[in-house]
């Protein structure tokens, strides 16, 4: 008897730990990562510091590619070059909310860039396809 009460505090606790099918780490991910992106587009890697530097436990940057991905109200609007010493030079993807894109950039089709330049002037590029 005692066994199966210490099971059904188990499944309760997991049953708690979860919102809608979703882990609760991964909404409270989800609505940091939207607030950060309110006010303009960033990269993946200043989207991994930021939670990092933010949460106590952070994410990896795997979790963090599958909630960008995976997330509705984020779009991917471009990619930037990065070097390295060691590994040559690589793209990284900008990502901004579906709100922020519909607000900055009136006609926006998802797939073509959206180019900011150093005085924060939006332009919109040719249509992206990466491989």
């Amino acid at each position: 008897m005692a066994s199966l009460l210490w099971y059904s505090d188990i499944a309760k606790k997991r049953k708690a730990k979860f919102k809608g099918g979703q882990n609760m780490k991964t909404v409270r991910i989800r609505e940091k990562i939207k607030k950060f992106l309110g006010d303009r587009p960033r990269n993946t890697a200043e989207i991994l510091e930021h939670i990092n530097s933010t949460m106590r436990h952070g994410t990896t940057s795997q979790q963090l590619g599958n909630v960008l991905s995976k997330d509705k109200d984020i779009v991917k609007v471009g990619y930037i070059k990065r070097s390295g010493i060691l590994s040559g030079g690589y793209d990284i993807c900008e990502w901004a909310t579906r709100i922020w894109v519909e607000d900055n950039c009136p006609g926006w089709k998802e797939g073509t860039p959206i180019i900011i330049d150093k005085d924060g002037n939006i332009t919109m590029g040719d249509d992206v396809s990466k491989n």
